[in-house]
């Protein structure tokens, strides 16, 4: 297994998007997707339910201002400003999965 993948694994989107977007977000909505939606934190949201969030893959798009991306780590990378290493490293500290 990649070190990328068993963050993937050690850090579900859930945990992560509840830890990260604290109240900012919610809204279950169906469709098959298992998301989320909620205020953006990319841009001054004021229309909950801009920030779409699938709740399997991490997957996240705004429909207001276009940021999109596939997974945690690249929402840490925009929401944070890093990298893709730095981003990785900074999840890579976060991991507690059992070896």
């Amino acid at each position: 297994m990649s070190k990328i993948q068993e963050i993937k694994g050690c850090i579900p989107p859930e945990n992560y998007y509840n830890e990260n977007l604290a109240g900012a977000f919610g809204k279950h909505t169906g469709n098959g997707w298992h998301k989320w939606n909620g205020l953006c934190p990319f841009h001054a949201d004021k229309r909950a339910g801009s920030l779409v969030i699938n709740k399997m893959s991490g997957a996240f798009k705004c429909f207001s201002c276009g940021v999109n991306g596939g997974d945690i780590i690249d929402f840490h990378m925009k929401a944070n400003g890093l990298s893709f290493k730095d981003a990785f490293k900074e999840l890579r500290g976060e991991v507690q999965c059992a070896k």
